[in-house]
């Protein structure tokens, strides 16, 4: 599928809404290889690495995940009011 044709996927908003906001409002996510790192995912902030995955973890979907859960648990700590539930 070429890009900006429709599909029936989830974007990236829906699928990880919380690494979405966290991109919009506080830092950048970066995924991939990683410099100076093992791990395929990575949210950084202006203070430094938030969450990196596990040098173990080389399935990109599954690291995004556990981003996610990361960032999820951030925002209770540092700003419950993001939060949607």
């Amino acid at each position: 599928m070429r890009p900006n044709q429709k599909s029936e996927k989830m974007g990236l908003q829906q699928a990880y809404p919380y690494l979405y906001r966290w991109a919009e409002t506080y830092g950048k996510v970066e995924f991939g290889k990683l410099e100076g790192s093992e791990g395929t995912v990575r949210c950084i902030d202006e203070t430094g690495t938030v969450f990196e995955s596990p040098k173990k973890v080389k399935d990109l979907d599954a690291a995004l995940k556990m981003a996610e859960e990361a960032i999820y648990e951030w925002f209770e700590v540092n700003d419950p009011d993001e939060l949607d539930d």
